[in-house]
């Protein structure tokens, strides 16, 4: 049936959708989406043999959109201990990451999913959603690694109305923990590699204690990184506990704390990589502001929550309570990629603030290095309820997700040159900006997942997003006055999804929904605020996922209507920007994922994404949106002895900006295709062995080598802005080749 349907792209704006409608759903059959509730752990997948557990992700049978799962057996043998979620999921159908500082070390800069930006979709941990307060935003390097994670589940569509969280219509990006063993161990784990990295874990294995079993994992980590002076160190500590009360009750605790320090980098210019080599990040000359010593980050974070599940009459209820914490504190010059002495410029004004000589007085002008101090933390607390009760036409679910995240932010000029001392400005104070946030989310939802035909499942739902956003202080950003604002956005978020069983192993699916994303708190933060309404979409995808004895194969198509899409814009006749709805945008894409089991361990994975997103009524492409993904591996695995896989990731041609500006007379938003970035590619190879236990008690010993960008290839992969004050544009380059030799081991 694929070969009789031929598909030219995505030139017409409903091609994507009708095209792969044909390809994937049989005559008068239509679908949808039953997103499994979002913090379900997804035990039980489709098995070829041995080979879906190795494959970087596995496309079950029994969804309602288009879902990729990577397992803990592809987690463990495939990704370093210390890599960060971005390592996990960066094979994935329409991913593209980009981490400059090497795999794991230091924090992605990109990490978009079908042309969606890190604050447009969502991410959740132990389905818990989380991110900045401000503007949903996460830093990779600073959170949970791969190590204490079982699976994650990327879902490229808005899930159904029990799918919580704040930019759903961008997909989600969920991880899960890993649960603890029956049986009482220790784990020593060990790696060793490129840009002298190292790194050491030990995880403690209750087992069974009769009141139930948990597990404490401790690592710690040193690199230099492969960008130059651009050292890291990362402390992470997760404890779980789970005990079953019944059959019916079980309860699970969770705590984690992670402490990130590093020297960050903002990119580089084409004349330092020239001058410098690939690699430049930072250097080593206390007269420039690329100076290392100048640019330190802490980054601080921590998860705790309590999971209760039981069973009253006939009612299944779940309440979880959670709370989350991070904080960026960190000191950084003006422009860290400027390397000219020469440029370096402070001006510092009197300390006394004289109001009636504001506009006239004059600074001291000096050559010292400018730079600024900053600040910034947030704590959440909130709660996920939910309850559901099978009924002979179906199960009904209902619930209510809470988040109330309070912020507190400053930041202030300094000089570099004399220590960090305190710089005043204009305003008679050396703060840029002070102020506190106060964001609350409320999300009622209920949904029905109705058995209409044995074959066919609809499950129609509604959710409803309350949002608050409360700003006072005493310096707003962007415009050195005080701020004190309130703003509150609600919508109704409609969805409707259905799977038609073909047979056990071959389904069809089908969606629409409703999404919603609030302003971020930047929109306010400018001299010329406008009026900002929410941005909105419709989502529409068709799919189909098949499974026979020795293949998986899975094909969708998706379509997305961007209404009041966020634009940030240079104001005419200055150099400020404030934000404005720049109309709208489409998305839109055809995706593929399957696998191959050749048998005696051997298999083949494969993912190709064709993805489109452009301003309505433009050919303008969205920034940082690849117009295609690949990913082509080859693996083995028989469960004992020698392991391994060669994977290539291939990530199309896209723009790094697009231009952005306002239209003088009709006000309206112009966007220029800006900064062309072509396609690239790297592989990686991963191969182990695990031993037989050479010693009693040992109940395995595994060696294992991972080598990224197996090529060593070191193109340009992203673009990172332009330099302060300047039109030089900033770049990010591929890591190069890294080596890294892992250790570990079971005693019991």
């Amino acid at each position: 049936m694929f070969s009789r349907v031929k598909c030219h792209g995505l030139s017409a704006r409903r091609s994507a959708l009708l095209c792969a409608a044909a390809l994937l759903i049989p005559a008068g059959v239509r679908a949808a989406d039953n997103a499994a509730s979002p913090d379900a752990q997804i035990e039980t997948v489709t098995v070829i043999g041995q080979a879906i557990y190795i494959a970087p992700s596995a496309p079950p049978v029994d969804v309602l959109q288009p879902t990729s799962i990577v397992q803990e057996g592809f987690i463990r043998d495939n990704i370093i201990p210390l890599g960060s979620y971005d390592d996990v999921v960066k094979f994935e159908p329409s991913v593209f990451d980009a981490s400059p500082n090497g795999p794991g070390l230091g924090k992605s800069e990109t990490l978009s999913l079908r042309g969606f930006q890190d604050g447009q979709y969502n991410v959740t941990f132990d389905g818990i959603p989380f991110g900045d307060s401000t503007d949903l935003h996460h830093t990779s390097s600073a959170l949970f690694i791969a190590h204490d994670l079982a699976t994650a589940e990327i879902d490229r569509g808005p899930g159904t109305a029990s799918t919580i969280g704040k930019a759903t219509f961008g997909g989600t990006m969920g991880f899960v923990t890993k649960s603890a063993p029956d049986t009482a161990s220790l784990n020593p784990y060990f790696t060793y590699g490129s840009f002298n990295t190292i790194s050491g874990g030990l995880e403690l294995n209750t087992g069974d204690t009769g009141f139930g079993s948990g597990f404490v994992d401790y690592q710690h980590e040193n690199t230099d990184g492969y960008l130059t002076y651009s050292a890291e160190h990362r402390d992470n500590v997760l404890v779980k506990f789970e005990h079953q009360f019944d059959a019916d009750t079980t309860l699970t605790l969770l705590g984690s704390y992670n402490h990130e320090f590093q020297y960050t980098t903002q990119g580089a210019t084409l004349a330092n990589m020239a001058k410098y080599g690939r690699d430049f990040g930072l250097n080593n000359d206390p007269a420039t502001q690329a100076y290392y010593r100048y640019n330190p980050s802490d980054y601080y974070s921590d998860f705790a929550y309590g999971d209760l599940k039981t069973l009253i009459g006939g009612l299944r209820v779940e309440d979880k309570v959670y709370t989350d914490y991070f904080a960026h504190v960190y000191t950084e010059s003006k422009d860290s990629t400027i390397t000219d002495p020469s440029l370096n410029t402070l001006t510092i004004y009197p300390d006394v603030y004289n109001a009636a000589g504001y506009a006239s007085r004059q600074g001291r002008k000096t050559t010292d290095i400018p730079g600024k101090a900053t600040n910034a933390r947030f704590r959440a607390f909130g709660n996920v309820f939910r309850v559901s009760y099978d009924g002979d036409f179906g199960t009904v679910q209902a619930g209510v997700w809470y988040d109330d995240q309070h912020d507190n932010r400053w930041s202030e000029t300094i000089d570099l040159s004399t220590g960090g001392t305190p710089a005043p400005g204009k305003n008679g104070t050396p703060y840029s900006y002070n102020y506190h946030t106060v964001s609350s989310t409320i999300q009622p939802f209920a949904e029905l997942d109705w058995q209409v035909l044995p074959e066919l499942l609809v499950t129609p739902g509604v959710k409803f997003s309350i949002f608050q956003r409360d700003v006072n202080g005493p310096i707003n950003k962007g415009t050195v006055a005080p701020i004190d604002y309130s703003e509150e956005y609600d919508s109704l978020q409609p969805s409707v999804s259905a799977r038609y069983t073909i047979d056990e192993n071959w389904n069809a699916y089908a969606q629409v929904a409703r999404g919603f994303l609030a302003p971020p708190v930047d929109v306010f933060q400018v001299t010329a605020p406008h009026s900002i309404r929410p941005e909105t979409t419709w989502n529409y995808q068709v799919g189909s996922t098949l499974k026979r004895d020795n293949f998986t194969v899975s094909a969708d198509a998706y379509y997305i209507d961007f209404s009041n899409y966020f634009a940030q814009i240079q104001i005419p006749g200055g150099t400020d920007t404030t934000f404005v709805n720049g109309g709208g945008a489409v998305y839109q894409g055809l995706e593929f994922e399957g696998q191959y089991a050749l048998g005696d361990g051997v298999s083949f994975y494969g993912n190709y994404s064709l993805n489109s997103a452009v301003y309505k009524g433009t050919s303008v492409t969205i920034a940082e949106s690849p117009a295609y993904t690949a990913a082509l591996g080859v693996l083995y695995d028989r469960g004992t002895g020698f392991y391994g896989s060669l994977i290539g990731k291939l990530i199309g041609p896209r723009y790094g900006d697009d231009g952005n500006s306002l239209d003088p007379v009709t006000q309206k938003l112009i966007a220029v295709d800006d900064v062309r970035l072509g396609s690239s590619a790297t592989v990686d190879l991963a191969a182990g062995y695990r031993f037989d236990p050479l010693i009693e008690n040992t109940a395995d010993l595994v060696v294992s080598v991972k080598i990224s960008n197996l090529l060593d290839n070191r193109q340009i992969v992203d673009y990172a802005g332009t330099q302060s004050g300047t039109d030089v544009p900033l770049y990010w380059t591929v890591a190069g080749r890294s080596v890294f030799l892992n250790f570990s081991s079971s005693l019991y």
